[in-house]
């Protein structure tokens, strides 16, 4: 990760003016799978932020700072035929389960949830800057726009459990496959921290185990499990 400073998005999409370096508050990009009964390979993508007050702005590319995520192997994202680029509702979740494993970019938000019935999140601010691109099979490519949000939104905030875990950590995207090996990708993360506005490049990898590996991985659970009965 590089900490730089320069202008945000031109138009709508820039929230802000980047006039000197923010404190170290984006941490990293992390990963975590997400397990689903439909033979798919789900991943979701958090950014990690450090302090109580951080706020994440926007995910971006830039010309000087591509953003790209792709999937790995020769592989195809999963996109649900009734899916957007955004996070699902409850109601097209209810009617077709498998749509809450589809492949979307977000801030802070997995499923929208006005009522509050299902375990989602009450409001969706977010929203795409002009010149969004959309997903094409196997990548998504952005230079000259973002997914941000509309000032106030409660789900910029890292550390508010109505929206996130309350951890720190804030989910920026889902992506699944049903034949691709891992994702790969390459962002911009624009942030606000103690009032300062700050951006930074961060990347991620996650490789999906293959048949063997999820193998390995259980011997090593059971390995553990006689060590703790020792």
């Amino acid at each position: 990760m590089k900490a730089i400073c320069l202008s945000l998005l031109a138009g709508s999409a820039a929230p802000l003016l980047i006039a000197a370096p923010a404190p170290a508050a984006f941490v990293e990009l992390t990963t975590e799978s997400r397990p689903n009964p439909f033979g798919l390979s789900v991943v979701e993508v958090f950014a990690q932020f450090s302090q109580p007050g951080d706020l994440l702005l926007a995910v971006a590319g830039t010309s000087s700072s591509p953003l790209n995520i792709s999937v790995t192997g020769g592989g195809t994202f999963y996109q649900h035929p009734s899916g957007s680029d955004r996070a699902p509702f409850d109601l097209g979740v209810m009617t077709e389960p498998s749509l809450a494993y589809d492949t979307f970019v977000t801030i802070g938000v997995d499923l929208l949830d006005p009522d509050g019935d299902n375990g989602g999140q009450p409001e969706d601010l977010m929203f795409m800057a002009p010149g969004w691109p959309g997903f094409g099979p196997s990548s998504l490519v952005v230079t000259n726009s973002a997914w941000t949000l509309l000032p106030g939104a409660r789900q910029a905030n890292p550390f508010d459990p109505a929206f996130v875990a309350g951890d720190g950590r804030v989910l920026i995207a889902q992506l699944a496959t049903t034949n691709g090996t891992g994702f790969e990708g390459t962002v911009l993360v624009q942030y606000m921290s103690g009032g300062i506005p700050g951006q930074a490049d961060a990347s991620f990898t996650h490789l999906i185990p293959g048949p063997g590996g999820l193998a390995l991985l259980a011997i090593a659970g059971v390995c553990r499990g006689r060590r703790r009965r020792r």
